[in-house]
């Protein structure tokens, strides 16, 4: 069944939004595309997407100086010691080469965080598109927990999380979230994956490889490696 025709969830799900990100407009952004969404004090991360999942926004800007001043590993830390599926937002329209790394440097940053710490990593060029990305997995959480109230005693798998993690990314979906678990094996291998293996995959096209190496911030791989010295 496609989600658009997907029965509305009884469960009606809350998104708290962290009262210290109202000059970025996040609030209202959230509050416009998901009416269930409420101002608080979160002690970690800036948006608490029902009980498990937790998002650290940052522009691109507040990433670079993070990483300089230390702070990005330690709320890396936070963020994955509080939650059971933490992400980081990095919003803006700006390159993560501003970070004044060099590229082989940063893409060590990056990766460390999405497999040492299992921290997801979503691009998004605005507010207003954190604000649907939030909207998007708030919808993804609704439907999983309507299926546990209909079966109490039912865990989600490994396998099942891991297909949330990939369907949260915008233009993915379960369907091609599925099939690219059935490919490569994991989130890890997924968002390491350069674009020309992710088309290689089953129903990935041009646009949704893109989607995907964009939204995980990972940048391209050199097309011959720098010389050892």
């Amino acid at each position: 069944m496609d989600e658009e025709n997907e029965p509305e969830p009884e469960v009606r799900l809350r998104v708290v939004v962290d009262g210290r990100e109202g000059r970025s407009g996040l609030p209202e952004a959230v509050a416009s595309v998901w009416p269930r969404t409420f101002a608080g004090r979160l002690p970690v991360g800036d948006v608490e997407i029902g009980p498990r999942v937790l998002v650290e926004r940052k522009t691109v800007s507040d990433f670079v100086l993070s990483l300089e001043d230390g702070r990005l590993f330690r709320q890396a830390m936070a963020l994955t010691r509080t939650s059971v599926s933490p992400l980081l937002v990095v919003e803006g329209e700006d390159p993560f080469d501003a970070a004044r790394l060099p590229p082989e440097a940063l893409r060590g940053v990056l990766l460390t965080l999405m497999v040492g710490y299992r921290l997801p990593i979503l691009r998004t060029g605005s507010v207003e598109e954190t604000a649907l990305s939030v909207a998007r997995i708030a919808r993804h959480e609704e439907r999983r927990l309507a299926r546990r109230e209909t079966v109490p005693n039912a865990r989600p798998t490994a396998a099942r999380q891991a297909m949330e993690i990939l369907a949260s990314i915008p233009g993915v979906g379960d369907r091609r979230a599925r099939k690219l678990l059935s490919s490569f094996g994991s989130v890890a291998a997924v968002t390491a994956a350069p674009e020309e293996d992710l088309l290689a995959a089953p129903g990935i096209g041009p646009a949704t490889a893109r989607a995907i190496r964009e939204s995980c911030g990972v940048p391209p791989l050199p097309a011959t490696p720098d010389p050892v010295r």
